[in-house]
């Protein structure tokens, strides 16, 4: 067993990812530690790393993260105290691709070539049979596995377990192995389940903590703990109830498992037949921004304070360019599931089978705070700067071509603008400022509450709008707040036959649970694709933009050509706006789906324009074969929509060029009299005298030049002009 040399001022890093001295643990914070590396869902990085995938990690940021988390470790292991790593399965996520299956095997490569043991299981994408053999075997035989230190056996049975719902594989062999790995003089049994083990496995498992009967055992599996909506996690009906029952509840040995799979990252703690705690983790980022984003955890094992730590953090945003980072690139999450520190006696914990169980010397530094200091030794955050940040109402580009902009900081009642927290009861409009197509709430049934829709000045830091519209949690399924647009409205009939680009700022209420409020949509048009397209019935609207149960945004469109597509986001944080934008280009049929200015993974191909002819659209609602339901849970900033393909330099989220007027009119197109919509009142009778105010605001930017004009902004901006 080597042990990391603590006693050294400085460790220099290899790799040019940390080339920074290591602090050194004070005198008095050494105890006796080690950690486990944990690798969950690699998949979409073996998926869209290939070249037939366009190499999305590689030709946008020049590293695939699958390459970077392994490097990382690698370089990283004796700073670190790390003794074993666990991958957690879902090496890939089209098994039959062989391209994927490169690009896993070169990354675990790096492991192999530094020394650093792991286990490996294959989970459910990684399941194919090819040429009579299965891929995962092919790629990471025994003769492969037999080359790491730790590696003790391996066992291969055919077919998965049969009590599960959801996944059959007849004809699959499943490969589970077994590890022994020292960590501060005492060994561990790691047993690496394959997906779904079915009990001829398990029992072979059980074979294995019989074989060693005085050794904690920490059991890995692709599938074991779920989570809900919530955030909670637990045992899943699939298959981790059954491995609980069968064979974790009765080994008392068995104190930790670890498990991918399920979307999320968390823990629960369950009580085995002894009496004592088994603690249970999940970490899966797979449906995290690009596929999880380099996102990994560490786990810290304490043994002189009784605590098990994790951390997770993404070597892989650490080194990406500055320039090209996002606010979903979160280098050291802090979510309740991704970091945590769990109380365990371990002496007390392992004293049913192992009286002769003792924590090792105490000459360990506090390897959590040590890889905390190193990668974000010379990190910068992304943050939206002041001069990012609009000026005023009119800081944005006005773009030629706008079909309509609709923006509910104006939104009115009865002529009236709508003050912060005020009720949007039915008949309140949100204007177009472009046009004069409007949207208005509809009175849907009586006893309907006005409150179920207020406005808001929370805003988008980069909307120019002055403020927005909340939506309250649906009461019921039946939807009964939205607004519309008019019947005969241009927009109703507009198909896009050029392209389109779509933006829109969105915002998840910070309770949104995906049990309850997911298949919701911000924007959607009012008929169905059974209305539409009755040779290819589908229930859902034909645009519509919204979120998933897992929290992805959606936006979906039947093309004009009948072609339909969704695009899907990663996991969507909560309470946090959103600008989204999707991009229809007519030259390759491609539908390109943004959100705050980074493209997503799961694009695609073949619509073009939008479907569609006299349907209005509505906002604050889903529906189901016309019937409104699944109302929106959060709030909803300006939207507009473009009669062609634009960049980012056009989008809302840009602004105004120095020299475009600041008025109220686009500088490209502006409406005539009769269609432009009139300029709502804050309270009666003082409409004269804020177009004084605005009169005086004018001369001021007249005669002071652009040294006042962003001041000028703001004053007209708080007065709503």
């Amino acid at each position: 067993m080597r042990k990391p040399v603590a006693a050294l001022t400085t460790l220099a890093l290899l790799t040019p990812l940390t080339q920074l001295p290591l602090p050194v643990a004070a005198a008095d914070d050494l105890a006796s530690r080690f950690t486990l590396g944990v690798m969950p869902d690699t998949q979409f990085y073996a998926r869209y790393g290939t070249e037939a995938a366009g190499d999305i990690f590689g030709s946008r940021y020049g590293s695939n993260p699958f390459d970077v988390q392994t490097k990382f470790l690698a370089d990283n292991h004796e700073a670190l105290g790390t003794e074993f790593v666990t991958h957690l399965g879902d090496l890939v996520d089209q098994p039959e691709d062989l391209a994927s299956w490169d690009i896993a095997d070169r990354a675990m490569a790096v492991l192999d070539q530094a020394n650093l043991d792991y286990s490996v299981l294959p989970g459910n994408h990684d399941y194919a049979m090819l040429g009579g053999a299965s891929a995962f075997e092919t790629y990471f035989p025994v003769s492969r596995a037999e080359q790491l230190s730790t590696f003790k056996g391996r066992h291969q049975s055919t077919d998965v377990y049969a009590g599960g719902k959801d996944y059959k594989f007849p004809g699959q062999t499943v490969d589970s192995e077994y590890h022994i790995f020292e960590a501060e003089g005492q060994e561990y049994v790691v047993l690496a389940l394959g997906f779904r083990a079915n009990d001829d496995t398990l029992a072979w498992a059980q074979e294995v903590i019989d074989a060693h009967p005085t050794l904690p055992v920490i059991l890995t599996a692709h599938e074991i703990t779920g989570i809900s909506g919530d955030g909670s996690t637990y045992f899943t009906e699939e298959y981790g109830q059954h491995l609980w029952d069968t064979l974790i509840r009765k080994n008392d040995q068995i104190f930790l498992t670890i498990a991918g799979h399920h979307h999320g990252a968390g823990y629960h703690v369950t009580t085995n037949d002894a009496g004592h705690d088994v603690i249970n983790i999940l970490q899966d980022y797979q449906m995290a921004y690009l596929g999880g984003n380099g996102l990994m955890g560490l786990l810290q094992f304490d043994l002189t304070n009784n605590q098990l730590e994790m951390t997770a953090f993404s070597p892989w945003v650490q080194q990406k360019d500055s320039a090209k980072l996002t606010a979903f690139d979160h280098l050291l999450p802090e979510g309740s599931g991704d970091s945590y520190a769990i109380d365990i006696d371990f002496d007390a914990r392992f004293a049913g089978f192992n009286e002769a169980w003792t924590k090792g010397d105490e000459n360990d530094p506090n390897y959590s705070a040590v890889l905390r200091d190193t990668v974000s030794k010379g990190y910068t955050p992304y943050t939206i700067t002041e001069t990012e940040k609009p000026a005023g109402p009119d800081d944005y580009v006005k773009v030629e071509g706008t079909a309509v902009h609709w923006r509910p900081g104006r939104t009115t009642f009865e002529g009236q603008l709508l003050n912060d927290g005020q009720a949007a009861p039915a008949g309140s409009v949100i204007p177009d400022v472009e046009s004069g197509q409007d949207m208005t709430r509809v009175k849907h049934r009586a006893g309907v509450s006005d409150n179920l829709v207020t406005y808001s000045t929370d805003i988008h830091p980069l909307s120019s709008d002055s403020g927005s519209l909340k939506f309250a949690e649906p009461s019921a399924k039946s939807a009964v707040a939205w607004f519309e647009t008019a019947t005969g409205a241009k927009i109703n009939s507009m198909n896009f036959e050029n392209g389109y680009t779509m933006e829109a700022f969105l915002k998840l209420d910070k309770d949104f649970d995906g049990d309850d409020n997911g298949w919701s949509n911000a924007l959607i048009r009012d008929a169905s694709g059974t209305k539409v397209n009755p040779n290819e019935p589908d229930g859902d609207p034909i645009q519509m933009l919204g979120v998933s149960n897992l929290r992805e945004l959606r936006w979906y469109s039947l093309g004009e050509n009948g072609k339909g597509f969704s695009n899907w986001t990663h996991e969507v944080p909560k309470g946090e706006w959103m600008h989204v934008a999707v991009v229809n280009d007519p030259k390759n049929k491609s539908v390109t789906m943004y959100v705050d200015g980074s493209p997503i993974l799961r694009d695609g191909y073949g619509p073009i324009g939008m479907a569609g002819e006299e349907y209005k659209w509505l906002l604050g609602t889903s529906a189901w074969e016309d019937e409104m339901e699944d109302g929106w849970f959060g709030s909803i900033g300006e939207i507009r929509i473009v009669d062609r393909p634009i960049g980012e330099d056009q989008w809302l989220t840009a602004r105004a060029p120095k020299t475009a007027p600041t008025t109220d009119a686009p500088a490209s197109s502006t409406p005539s009299a009769s269609s432009a919509p009139a300029e709502p009142t804050t309270t009666a009778g003082s409409s004269k005298f804020l177009s004084g105010v605005g009169a005086i605001i004018s001369q001021i930017i007249g005669v002071l030049g652009g040294a006042l004009s962003a001041l000028a902004a703001q004053l007209r901006n708080f007065l709503r002009i």
